[in-house]
């Protein structure tokens, strides 16, 4: 029969899937339907990438930024590069933009700007990468091959066995 199965959207990419074959999340006692459960956890991933860069960015300025102009900054800036980009680079840079976020400004506005001014400015040059923070210094150390000479003899020595001898 064709009217057996139900169609539903994917909160994700949109897709209309059959509602048994879908993957199903209950959230707030409604139904939310995903293509799988991998493109879920990507979601629920991405998601926790994007709530933690504006984590980082409230501990750079040392408090909630609840202007709306920064999240439209970030917004704006995850268009061009990732949210891991830039959390990377703010982790990275932490101590750097917290002391600039210390300086005066006219406004919170003006304070918002500058720190996404800085972001635009060093987001293009920022290699991202884990592999730098996650190694260990490791040291080369040469083997010790050293062997104790035999003293030379101070030529008070020869002398002294040259007028022994006569």
């Amino acid at each position: 029969m064709v009217g057996d199965y139900l169609l539903v959207k994917c909160k994700v990419c949109g897709n209309k899937i059959d509602r048994n074959e879908a993957f199903k999340v209950i959230v707030d006692k409604k139904n939310s339907y995903y293509c799988n459960e991998k493109e879920y956890n990507e979601l629920i991933r991405k998601q926790s990438v994007k709530d933690n860069t504006y984590e980082e960015i409230n501990n750079i300025f040392g408090r909630k930024v609840t202007n709306t102009v920064l999240y439209k900054e970030i917004w704006d800036l995850s268009l061009i590069y990732t949210f891991e980009k830039i959390l990377s680079y703010l982790k990275f840079n932490s101590n750097y933009l917290s002391g600039v976020m210390e300086k005066s400004f006219a406004s919170e506005y003006a304070q918002i700007r500058y720190f996404a001014a800085i972001l635009k400015n060093s987001l293009s040059d920022f290699k991202e990468d884990d592999s730098v923070l996650d190694k260990q210094l490791v040291v080369d150390i040469p083997k010790d091959n050293y062997k104790k000479k035999e003293r030379k003899k101070p030529i008070i020595d020869f002398e002294m066995e040259v007028d022994e001898e006569l």
